[in-house]
Order: C-alpha cells, then structure tokens, then sequence
C-alpha cells in the first residue's frame, strides 16, 4: 500500500494492454518477493489488484522464461512499473497466447 495509505491505480508507461504477449526482463531490483530477475512472458495484467501499491507497482501473471525461451511455469510477480517501459519491451513480437487484461 502506498504510505499515506491511498490506493491509485499503477503508473505504467505504456497501456497495460500493451504488455501482453510481450517478454519484460526484470532485474531483482524491480520484482518484490524475488532474490534473482526475472525473464517474463505477459499474459496478463492485472490491475484491478494494483491500486494498493501507490501507483507504482503492478501484479503481472505470466510464465517465467529460460534462457532458451522455454517456459519454467507460470508466475505471478509484482513488479516496479520502470521494468514496463517500452526499452524494456524490446523488439521481441508477441508471442501467439492466451492473454487477458483484467480492468479495476
């Protein structure tokens, strides 16, 4: 929850619909509840449990990635809206999957 105790949805730097499909590299920093990055491939956003962090945090479910590409299973990470932006996104297409994005 953001300190002064006021919800407000996250502050992501592109359209949550955006992500989907894409693959965010997000280093530990960036990712609460994890001592190492993580490589994801978005499915889905979900923002309508995101407005307890400030703004400034985002629940994201997707599958977490090998170095390969190949899945490890699916995760659920909360992560820094910085590790959101489009540099993060690269030139990586989206993949053809199953995506949602769940509204407020």
């Amino acid at each position: 929850m953001s300190p002064s105790g006021v919800t407000e949805p996250p502050r992501l730097p592109v359209p949550a619909d955006q992500l989907l499909g894409h693959v965010l590299h997000v280093p530990p920093r960036l990712c609460r509840y994890r001592e190492v990055g993580l490589v994801l491939l978005v499915r889905r956003v979900r923002l309508d449990i995101s407005w307890w962090y400030g703004g400034a945090w985002v629940w994201l479910e997707g599958d977490a990635l090998a170095a390969d590409g190949s899945s490890l299973g699916q995760v659920q990470a909360l992560v820094h809206v910085t590790a959101c932006c489009p540099s993060s996104l690269g030139a990586n297409a989206p993949r053809s999957v199953a995506m949602t994005h769940v509204a407020e």
